[in-house]
């Protein structure tokens, strides 16, 4: 897979399996990525096999943003930052980097446009992105997003596009799992993904409660000066 273009990067495809099972549609960057190894039972990344190296391109010249950064790899300290990975172990950790890649971005770059395809989220893993809105000629700031935290979940879930652009405040380390990566964490390691996924939905949950006070206060505060 030595020269890709980005057409061919959205396409979808189908695996016939071994077991005479038809999987899919699987878009290309995630079809190179992800083998099964039959000597420890885990899911890594084409690019960790000896065997595989030498056929899967790390950076084709032509490749999208989704492959510009593999084969670079997270540690599991990073993620001790964030809440919902503290009850995980070194080697669950490892085991769920593996499901996503690392993306380092310099200061005042576009991590994701408003209208994007909402195909992932991603972990700050040090420094800081800030949410963009542009309404007619003038910018607002929604929020600004800590490492420690993560963002693009909602559209990762309910496949709607981005709602904001996000743009790094500061020189920052990300890390993206695609919602196919998602997919198969769940299918793979369910007892992985699910403290995971009930972490990210609690603090779905908080974000939501949050901007219902917020909205409640501004409703409030129009009625009164009313």
């Amino acid at each position: 897979m030595r020269a890709m273009t980005a057409s061919s990067a959205e396409a979808t495809y189908k695996v016939w399996a071994v077991d005479n099972m038809v999987y899919g549609p699987i878009r290309l960057p995630v079809l190179a990525e992800w083998v099964h190894s039959q000597v420890d039972n885990a899911w890594r990344r084409a690019m960790e096999s000896e065997v595989l190296r030498e056929i899967f391109n790390p950076k084709p010249p032509d490749a999208p943003a989704d492959w510009r950064f593999l084969g670079s790899k997270a540690s599991p300290d990073e993620f001790r930052q964030f809440d919902l990975f503290i009850t995980l172990s070194d080697a669950d950790l490892e085991q769920f980097i593996r499901f996503g890649e690392l993306v380092e971005m310099k200061t005042g770059e576009v991590v994701i446009h408003k209208g994007d395809p909402g195909d992932s989220v991603f972990f700050v893993l040090s420094g800081e992105v800030r949410a963009r809105l542009l309404v007619g000629l003038e910018q607002t700031v929604p929020c600004r997003i800590p490492a420690g935290e993560f963002f693009g979940e909602m559209s990762m879930f309910n496949q709607s596009a981005r709602s904001a652009d996000v743009i790094t405040e500061v020189e920052s380390r990300l890390f993206r799992v695609s919602a196919e990566a998602f997919l198969l964490l769940i299918k793979q390691l369910p007892r992985l993904a699910a403290p995971i996924l009930f972490g990210i939905a609690r603090t779905m949950t908080n974000r939501i409660t949050a901007a219902n006070f917020r909205l409640q206060g501004n409703v409030a505060a129009e009625f009164v000066w009313r």
